[in-house]
């Protein structure tokens, strides 16, 4: 499922993304405010505020277990993301090291291919992911590195023990990929989104129904509560997708093999 606005809010840089979050979220919660100090004045708790708070704190507590839930689950995802990335460029690194035990026209051929895999995938596949994408290009050309791994024709037990340690990082390399892949999109589903969305007005709401003696003091403490959802909300905007946002993740392990590792 696309997300329109989250997408664009994303495009933002991190201060900018604050900034808004902060002004939809507390112009929405003061516009509650208001609304149900007028609307429903009749059911406002004044002389059982202080029973009305036990329920109120049992609720923080559920509601903070609830967005903590959430945060781990995103964080998690967006940390199973960077070490696959991390993974996936050891991998070709390892590969491109091991054509060396084989002749120099095969080694050539071989770590030909692999540049050519590792630049498409900065080049183009990068650009991609964020938009929940892939290249096939990129998968066709990690094919033909199987492919030539898979054609080697070893010359001797040292030769054949190579190519067996190039075949399993070929099929690992081939599964992180996929995981990189695969994993370029948000990390809530929309039931998670109903939940956490769901359970914010329903906390927002019960804070309203309080009547305090000072509108001033309630307005405050209104601020205070929408300040934390804001922190909460900017916390997980900025690791929800792992390809968008001012925490992206970026190619640069992938570039640091091309201009660094490969050239000694």
């Amino acid at each position: 499922m696309d997300h329109p606005l989250l997408r664009n809010a994303l495009e933002l840089s991190d201060i900018g993304l604050r900034i808004e979050i902060s002004l939809a979220v507390l112009f929405f919660c003061f516009i509650v405010f208001l609304i149900f100090q007028k609307l429903f004045s009749g059911y406002l708790f004044s002389d059982d505020s202080e029973h009305a708070g036990y329920i109120y704190n049992a609720m923080g507590i559920v509601y903070s277990l609830a967005f903590a839930f959430v945060t781990v689950m995103v964080w998690q995802s967006y940390n199973g993301v960077s070490d696959a990335i991390a993974k996936e460029s050891n991998a070709l690194n390892n590969i491109y090291r091991l054509f060396a035990a084989f002749p120099p026209e095969l080694e050539k051929k071989g770590r030909d291919a692999l540049r050519t895999y590792t630049t498409t995938v900065i080049e183009e596949e990068w650009p991609l992911l964020s938009k929940d994408q892939f290249s096939i290009k990129a998968y066709q050309e990690l094919v033909k590195v199987e492919e030539i791994i898979i054609h080697l024709q070893p010359q001797n037990i040292g030769q054949s023990n190579v190519q067996q340690q190039m075949l399993r990082l070929a099929s690992e390399t081939t599964e992180l990929r996929r995981s990189r892949v695969f994993n370029a999109r948000f990390a809530l589903a929309p039931p998670a989104w109903l939940g956490l969305i769901s359970s914010s007005l329903i906390f927002l709401g019960f804070t309203c129904f309080f009547q305090l003696k000072s509108q001033r003091t309630h307005l405050v403490l209104i601020l205070f509560l929408g300040l934390t959802i804001v922190g909460v909300i900017h916390f997980l905007m900025l690791y929800i997708h792992p390809f968008l946002g001012p925490m992206a993740l970026k190619p640069d392990l992938f570039e640091n093999l091309i201009k660094l590792a490969w050239n000694y």
